[in-house]
């Protein structure tokens, strides 16, 4: 296996031994995600996987080669005709050669096919090792969390321990109360239950971290340092590069274009198959004749299955269908690694909020528990106000470890859920030479497929909630009303008209603007949208005649200015990206069917077809939406969306003449 990390440690992993007795040694996070990817069997299993791939690629080639047989016998021949009954001793051989000349592109079709499927077990080598790189850093943090909390309940425990004894003490010697000593030990008994509970806690994690590190971790393990330095800028970026990244999204591609080369594939047995043979065949004794008997054969054949039982057309349909199952499966990494990076990108600012938060909590506390304790020993306080500050310190501390390790946890969630945790960490996946072509891998065109639309943020304003809180007050000075009347009755309603309007911030990019119910701009003359309609299904013509033919100066200029690309980039990127794939395919053809137009309002109309996409690396058909405005005396396009389209089984079914084989 060539799983490829800085320093391979197969050999080592495997004698390491496995037991329960804590290690020594210091093991940093970079450590033990090495080892666990190494050794993990998912991990593993997903390489033999794609290795047997690579093999399954080889088998398929293998139809453009010629096939040579031979065969050999010798035996005994009884031949009995009229007025003849011989028994005689016969051999022979026979030499064939059978060179496929055409096919319908089945062989083709199936190399395609299955070098995708190598493609898709590659990525799939790469979504296993981040999950289990991720997985061993979840259990990392876990152990350091459990340990710290372990600390403190013992430190806490110790401390209620002290207070009992002393309070003990007192009471035997009658200078304190024995109730004082009860609630001690009521205090004492709940402590010594939440050290077990963490110690408990801590013996389940350290369990798994043993499963999968194969070794006990050391007594006291340190917090890694947070994986902050690439970090993304915005929400918006973090989802861009996991759809260009992330191996999950990836491999759903590659596995949707797989299942198109099998649907091209179904249209093979609807054509005639053309083979050139050589048989070279030569027998003695052959039918009794005494001497040998030599038949050289070189013959071109053609083959045409005119009827199956319609079994050829079940197969297409099937396909067909296979593919919509691919692209449902696309679609829904697409919504799984949306969802997922963005609640762990959202944690990132809120955790450090709270530890912040936190600090300041666990200080105050702190310093009102010193000064409640040397209240309670000149008798001010009580020892319930003394053991309640304690109980709170312990819980705000615990928060603080907690808010600590998942705020590393959702830097951590965060670049694996973009598809670099492994990057991230200074690790490789596989060696260079195991890797597919760059060249396939480049073809996909992630962000058509998967537009990067994120949820609004989370994170609450506090700033606002503040300034709103200080103008409550300077209206109960100015008015005369008490402040809690204020406070109940001058906030805003919880819920409002305009809050649909106002929470389109993030991620609303690929949405198209909904038609103005009460706007009071004028709009088009219905005598009218037949012209614009012909005007703008020969503006879309134009458009995918200049992609087709990969000019990019006439097909930007189908851009207005104030375009904004769906995903999120800036106009300049988005140019870039878009010229540079165009000089780089060999060719491209689009197709569009079903041009439906709807007026949004003056000037302004949304044009969405059936588009189907093919260039030499990449095919797809998906459903596309332009909205162009009127810049002057020209259409322009101002917004686009895209979103996959469900394949029918018949989609790709022959023409006529090909009956229902």
């Amino acid at each position: 296996m060539k799983l490829s990390f800085v320093g391979s440690c197969i050999g080592v992993a495997l004698l390491l031994p496995v037991g329960v007795a804590h290690s020594q040694v210091h093991q940093s996070l970079k450590d033990v995600v090495q080892k666990v990817v190494l050794t993990n069997p998912e991990v593993l299993a997903s390489w033999h996987a794609f290795k047997a791939a690579g093999d399954d690629v080889d088998v398929a080639r293998a139809g453009y080669f010629p096939r040579v047989d031979g065969t050999a016998g010798v035996g005994k021949e009884t031949l009995e005709q009229a007025g003849v009954s011989q028994n005689f001793r016969r051999n022979g051989y026979t030499l064939t050669l059978n060179q496929m000349l055409f096919d319908g592109f089945a062989t083709a079709n199936d190399v395609r096919r299955l070098d995708k499927a190598r493609l898709t077990r590659y990525f799939q080598v790469l979504e296993a090792s981040e999950g289990a790189a991720l997985e061993a850093a979840k259990t990392y943090l876990d152990v350091v969390r459990y340990q710290r909390l372990t600390f403190l309940a013992e430190n806490n425990y110790v401390d209620h321990r002290v207070v009992y004894e002393q309070l003990l003490r007192r009471a035997q010697s009658g200078a304190g109360r024995r109730v004082d000593v009860e609630h001690a030990a009521s205090r004492l008994a709940l402590a010594e239950y939440n050290l077990n509970t963490e110690a408990a806690n801590l013996h389940d994690v350290v369990a798994r971290y043993i499963r999968l590190v194969g070794e006990a971790p050391p007594k006291v393990m340190f917090a890694p340092a947070r994986l902050s330095d690439s970090f993304p800028a915005s929400k918006a970026d973090a989802v861009r590069t996991a759809f260009r990244v992330n191996p999950t999204l990836r491999a759903a591609i590659a596995n949707v274009e797989s299942a198109q080369h099998e649907l091209d594939g179904r249209r093979a047995p609807f054509m005639p198959r053309v083979d050139f043979k050589i048989r070279n065949e030569s027998n003695s004794n052959y039918q009794g004749a005494t001497t040998d008997r030599v038949n050289n054969v070189a013959e071109v054949v053609l083959t045409y299955n005119f009827f199956n039982g319609g079994a050829d057309r079940a197969r297409q349909s099937a396909s067909a269908q296979q593919k919509n199952v691919a692209l449902d499966l696309r679609e829904k990494a697409c919504r799984d690694i949306r969802q997922t990076l963005s609640i762990a990108f959202n944690d990132v600012p809120r955790l450090k909020t709270q530890l912040e938060n936190v600090a300041l909590q666990v200080s105050s506390i702190e310093k009102t528990r010193d000064a409640y304790k040397a209240q309670f020993n000149i008798g001010q306080r009580s020892l319930l106000d003394l053991l309640d500050t304690e109980n709170e310190l312990l819980t705000a501390r615990r928060t603080e470890v907690i808010s600590d390790l998942e705020l590393s946890g959702a830097y951590l969630r965060t670049q694996a859920g973009m598809g670099r945790l492994l990057e991230s960490l200074g690790l490789k996946h596989v060696e260079a030479e195991d890797a597919p072509d760059p060249e396939d891998i480049a073809g996909i065109v992630a962000e058509e497929v998967c537009p990067a639309e994120t949820p609004i943020s989370g994170l609450v304003d506090i700033k606002a909630l503040t300034d709103r809180a200080l103008a409550q007050i300077n209206a109960a000075k100015t008015q005369g009303v008490p402040l809690a009347s204020a406070a109940s009755g001058s906030g805003s309603p919880w819920f409002s008209a305009a809050t649909p309007e106002a929470s389109q911030t993030e991620g609303t990019g690929s949405a198209m603007p909904a038609t103005p119910q009460d706007s009071k701009a004028s709009v088009m003359p219905a005598a009218e949208l037949p012209a614009i309609e012909k005007l703008l299904h020969g503006r879309v013509v134009a458009w995918v005649a200049a992609w087709s033919a990969r000019d990019y100066a006439t097909y930007s200029g189908f851009y207005a200015a104030s375009f904004s690309p769906a995903d999120g980039v800036d106009r300049a990127t988005w140019a870039k990206q878009r010229e540079m794939r165009l000089n780089k395919a060999k060719q491209i053809k689009v197709d569009v069917t079903g041009l439906r137009v709807l007026e949004m309002g003056k000037d302004v109309f949304a044009v969405e077809f059936e588009q189907d996409y093919v260039s030499d690396t990449y095919r797809d058909k998906t459903t596309k939406t332009l909205q162009w405005v009127k810049t002057g005396e020209q259409w322009l396009i101002e917004r686009e969306a895209v979103r996959p389209v469900r394949v029918p089984g018949t989609d790709s079914a022959p023409a006529t003449g090909e009956g229902s084989k």
